[in-house]
């Protein structure tokens, strides 16, 4: 990788901005019982040794993959490919879920080096030409998209999809691909892993970009957890509909506040959870009888 990079003037971006580098997090998601880590902003150098210290207290998946969710608008070609340098050492498995969008760098790199690599849900992969700076403009660098076609079919995409979108699309254009398009139309860009295979496990990979920004342990558990999703949605509604029959709809809303306060945020497991919800059902589906 080293050698290609040498090919490469260290102010090529994929997408023109200056920004600060991405942020990572550790996020455990409940229901698959894994420690991720969540990518966001823009690469930039630095990035690689962030991603490696998290990357030691993150999890592996049954495949011995470090699930990476990302985020991206793009950024340094250069500190993208260091970046993938160290996925290769660690094995990766790259993930765009609901609500995420990777683009530029993000997608033509990054997200197409994982060992296994799927957008999700509402997840979105953007695509455009390769450019550098010239000047007070940006012109198109050929031989940077050739250098990214090359890495892409290294991990089993065609050159046909990975610059499917050069031509058309330039420095301030962005072609986005939702899962459809990317995983049916591009050859080799999506390559699913065994978390997909069961549709809880893909559910919870889906939402894990959404849980993660969440603060409470009670709402990352709520959020990331299929059973408790569902009970969760069955206390809203039934709350929402004793508080439009209610005559007393302050004393309703009291009674929930006291529920949050006193049974449901003093939770830290699903078990309790569990528990707390369904007396809180019950109670309320008695206040309607």
């Amino acid at each position: 990788m080293d050698a290609v990079l040498s090919c490469l003037c260290f102010h090529v971006f994929l997408f023109p901005a200056e920004a600060l580098g991405m942020e990572f997090r550790i996020y455990h998601q409940p229901q698959i019982n894994l420690r991720m880590i969540v990518a966001e902003g823009r690469i930039q150098t630095g990035d690689a040794d962030r991603f490696m210290a998290l990357a030691r207290i993150a999890d592996r998946d049954d495949e011995g993959l470090v699930t990476l969710i990302l985020n991206s608008p793009g950024g340094n070609v250069e500190a993208a490919f260091r970046f993938i340098d160290a996925m290769d050492k660690v094995r990766v498995y790259t993930a765009v879920p609901n609500n995420a969008n990777c683009a530029s760098a993000c997608a033509s790199i990054l997200f197409a080096s994982g060992e296994r690599r799927s957008v999700l849900g509402s997840g979105l992969l953007g695509f455009h030409s390769c450019y550098r700076r010239h000047g007070g403009n940006y012109v198109e660098d050929s031989l940077c998209n050739e250098v990214i076609a090359a890495n892409a079919m290294q991990r089993g995409i065609s050159h046909a999809a990975i610059n499917r979108f050069v031509s058309d699309y330039g420095a301030r254009d962005m072609a986005w691909v939702g899962r459809d398009n990317a995983c049916k139309s591009l050859q080799g860009l999506c390559k699913p892993g065994r978390l997909e295979i069961r549709a809880d496990t893909r559910a919870a990979l889906a939402r894990s970009f959404d849980c993660s920004k969440l603060v409470s342990i009670q709402s990352q558990l709520v959020c990331g957890d299929v059973e408790l999703a569902r009970v969760d949605k069955e206390l809203a509604d039934i709350y929402g509909q004793n508080l439009q029959a209610s005559s007393n709809k302050a004393r309703i809303r009291k009674g929930q506040r006291t529920w949050l306060r006193d049974y449901r945020n003093k939770c830290s497991d699903k078990a309790c959870l569990l528990r707390v919800y369904r007396l809180r059902i019950n109670d309320l589906k008695r206040l309607r009888s």
